[in-house]
């Protein structure tokens, strides 16, 4: 429609010509020519300039409603009648409505998360204010590994006196008392309280017996401490696959090593701060056990930096901030939905962002633990680098401790030889390549790498194909229906 009033101007030229005759003479206008030929130039002059307006108008509108979805609620009735436009605003608003559709569900995905964030941070915040706490703490815990292993129930006992009790559950209903709970397990902890072992309880297919509390696959895991066992960790009903893999009983076994060293501090009355570092130290380990990419990365980060630090012959209280800082140094995504934390594909600006506050996460859940107040910078700033190209504030070499350099670096290594979502593990080649560019572009120390390269070299670094756990896994008891 706009192109044929754009081409009105030259058919009138085209008229116009017609006018002369052959001799090259114009042909006087009659008064009444003369009249229709300007009514003709005002009326498509006038169509033209109302066309032109109502187009930019719709244009006007198309803009700001694409700028609003950016910033506010998207005009879903605005939208609908311009998608029913017909021409080039139409399509347009066609193709942003597809787009909006699917961002509505990212957006809102990323809401989520940032809210869930918030409520982590100011629940582990609340919890590690006060000694009375401890318990709440530990059904963060425990939340998280059910979450993490994707069971659909979890309980933690304490044991004492030859005596169970529930400390926390997850998944069990308000209308189960804690006596009953106990009861229809207590075969099972009289087992590992007797054994001191693992009890498996696989999946027993399709059964024409009622549901019971804790149905299989089950797995029951005594925590155990220096010879004494000092509760039980259990878990049943898998939401997807129809048992625990070799995986799952790895973290469970670490997980709950982890978890006995905590309440042994706890009942003991020792120190409230290293009670509430440990449990942390779990919670850790169960926020990677989301990532089957991240499984084990924090106990291998730690080997890797605790052996560049002695290599390069670092005091043993360097060694020691070392080991603890490794630990806990992801331990800032707990607060990330796995849609973000464990996303194959690009992460888009606002994921990219979300992700890369887990390093102020991880330092706000232990600014209260005075005791380990020198863990902090490493926790901070192991995503940084020497040119301020890092993240999150930007800092350069000066300003970078040689702890937190070797625990950037450790960490670089272990993503750089463990499968990643988006790639397999690098080989040995291609590591050195990669270290050796980032130390020519001054991003990380050069001499922390060199004596990366000698323990490479030494053969002193396990690899990822060795076990994941921290434990044997060699007296588990395969139980069945009592």
């Amino acid at each position: 429609m706009y192109v044929g009033f754009a081409l009105l101007p030259l058919l009138f030229i085209f008229y116009l010509f017609t006018l002369y005759n052959d001799q090259n003479a114009i042909i006087e206008f009659s008064r009444d020519r003369f009249s229709l030929f300007a009514l003709l130039v005002g009326v498509t002059a006038l169509v033209g300039y109302l066309s032109l307006r109502a187009a930019l108008a719709r244009f006007i509108t198309f803009s700001e409603t694409v700028k609003k979805s950016v910033l506010e609620k998207i005009d879903s009735k605005v939208m609908l009648k311009l998608v029913d436009e017909e021409g080039e605003i139409g399509e347009l608003a066609k193709s942003f409505a597809q787009i909006i559709n699917r961002l509505d569900d990212n957006i809102q995905e990323l809401e989520e998360t940032k809210t869930t964030l918030q409520e982590l941070t100011k629940k582990v915040s609340s919890v590690l204010s006060s000694a009375e706490n401890f318990d709440s703490l530990v059904h963060l815990v425990l939340e998280t590994a059910v979450d993490a292993l994707g069971v659909k129930q979890g309980a933690l006992f304490s044991f004492d006196n030859d005596h169970y009790t529930l400390m926390s559950r997850v998944g069990i209903g308000d209308d189960v008392t804690d006596d009953r709970a106990i009861s229809s397990v207590k075969s099972y902890l009289d087992l590992i309280a007797k054994e001191n072992r693992v009890f498996v309880l696989p999946a027993m297919g399709k059964t024409e017996q009622p549901a019971g509390l804790f149905d299989p696959p089950l797995i029951c895991h005594s925590l155990t401490y220096r010879g004494t066992i000092w509760g039980a960790l259990l878990l049943s009903g898998k939401k997807h696959g129809d048992n625990f893999s070799e995986d799952d009983l790895g973290i469970v076994s670490n997980l709950s090593n982890q978890m006995a060293v905590s309440f042994e501090n706890a009942k003991l009355n020792a120190d409230a701060e290293q009670t509430y570092f440990e449990t942390m130290a779990a919670l850790a380990m169960a926020v990677e056990a989301r990532d089957p990419y991240s499984r084990g990365h924090s106990d291998r980060v730690g080997e890797y930096a605790q052996k560049i630090g002695s290599e390069m012959g670092l005091p043993e209280e360097s060694i020691k901030i070392l080991r603890d800082a490794s630990r806990l140094h992801d331990i800032g995504k707990i607060g990330i939905m796995d849609s973000v934390l464990v996303k194959a594909g690009t992460l888009s600006t606002d994921e990219r962002d979300l992700i890369n506050r887990h390093p102020i996460i991880g330092e706000t859940i232990l600014m209260p633990l005075k005791t380990f107040k020198l863990l902090l910078d490493p926790i901070r700033h192991h995503h940084e680098n020497l040119d301020g190209s890092g993240y999150p504030d930007g800092l350069r070499s000066d300003e970078l401790n040689l702890t937190t350099r070797i625990l950037s670096i450790a960490d670089r290594y272990d993503a750089m030889t463990t499968d990643r979502p988006y790639r397999k593990t690098m080989d040995s080649v291609l590591v050195r390549k990669n270290f050796d560019s980032l130390v020519a572009k001054g991003k990380i120390d050069g001499e922390v790498v060199s004596h990366l390269y000698r323990i490479i070299e030494k053969g002193d670094l396990r690899s990822q194909t060795e076990d994941l756990l921290t434990c044997s896994l060699s007296g588990i008891v395969q139980g069945y229906p009592p």
